[in-house]
Formats: C-alpha cells, structure tokens, sequence
C-alpha cells in the first residue's frame, strides 16, 4: 500500500495560494482547492471555512515569504555595492518566475480581478502594496536631497511601474529584457523632473 505524504498547513496554504495565483480568484472552486491542498471537501471548511477566509490566508503567507525574500534581496545588493537603481529594479521584479510560484504577482492578479467586489481582500492586498510601498520609501530616504521629487511620490510612482513589470512578468518575457527594462524605467524615474 503506497503512503501518501501529509502536506503540513504551510504547505497547504502555499498549494491553496498557487491554486488562485496560477487560475485566478472566480475561476478557483472550493473542490479545486481541496484538491490542490490535498484535503476532503469537510477537511477544507473546517480550516478554511469558506473560498474568501482561504484567500485571506494565502494573501498573509504571501506577504510573510514577500517580506522575507525582498529582506534577502535588499540585504545581499546593499551588501554588494548594487547603485540604487539597479537595487530597486530587482526589488520592483519581486517575486519573478520561480521553482515554485507562477510568473507576475498574485497581489497585482487580486487587485485586477476582485478590486473592490471584496472589502476585506481590497483591505488585505492594499495593505501589501502600501507595505512594499513603505520598503522603497525606506529605500529612497538616503538620497532624498538629490531625488527630483518627494520619496513619497517617486515611491508612489515605483509601485507603478512594479505594477507593469509584473503583467509584463506574466507575458513570460526573458529575465534580462525584464531586468534591463525595470533599470531603465527606475533610472528614468529617479532622473525626472
């Protein structure tokens, strides 16, 4: 008789969270999640309860692995010497085709697809993007005197481009063109006037 390897709750939340980042919120069912977590149909509304609190979930371990892979990444460039830049391209690209996650950003998906029909995952993904929002400020704050415009605006402004970065992400373009084209957009932005 073959074992089957029970998937810890992590493991479940990720597999939910690729389920909806991979076919999208409206086209995910209760029975696809359950599949995709390995889970009975009772097995799931007794953790979950319902499709909404399971997002929900997902969007906060989203936000956990987001938080700790950009803190790698900002902490390895600085370390490196990496010019602003080229720093805050590769935090724009985040998170990129992987092993394991599906091109684009499941935040930027949610916020085109469920926008505001949700109050509660509006709330969830606004409050990721004005995270990440706060990271680039953070960013920017060294060389405020010689930026062409507030932090808070080319901040504003860089959440914008990430934006496009990542549905261009989607198109599955080569990583170099996507890499020399959040440069040069960054570079633009830091320039303006």
């Amino acid at each position: 008789m073959a074992m089957t390897t029970q998937l810890t709750p992590a493991q479940v939340t990720e597999k939910l969270m690729i389920q909806f980042w991979t076919v999208g919120y409206g086209q995910t069912t209760v029975a696809d999640l359950a599949a995709a977590g390995q889970l009975s149909r009772s097995q799931f509304y007794r953790r979950y309860r319902s499709k909404p609190v399971a997002l929900r979930q997902c969007l906060q371990a989203y936000q956990t692995v987001l938080n700790q892979q950009l803190t790698r990444l900002i902490e390895r460039d600085q370390a490196l010497g990496t010019p602003l830049p080229a720093l805050l391209a590769d935090c724009l690209l985040m998170p990129f085709k992987s092993e394991t996650w599906p091109a684009g950003c499941l935040m930027v998906n949610l916020m085109a697809e469920v926008g505001d029909a949700d109050s509660l995952i509006a709330d969830q993904t606004q409050a990721i993007y004005l995270d990440l929002q706060t990271r680039l400020v953070g960013l920017l704050t060294r060389q405020a005197q010689s930026l062409p415009a507030s932090t808070a605006t080319i901040a504003a402004s860089l959440m914008q481009l990430r934006t496009g970065l990542q549905i261009l992400a989607k198109q599955q373009p080569g990583m170099t063109q996507l890499k020399q084209q959040a440069v040069a957009s960054v570079t633009l932005l830091l320039k303006a006037g």
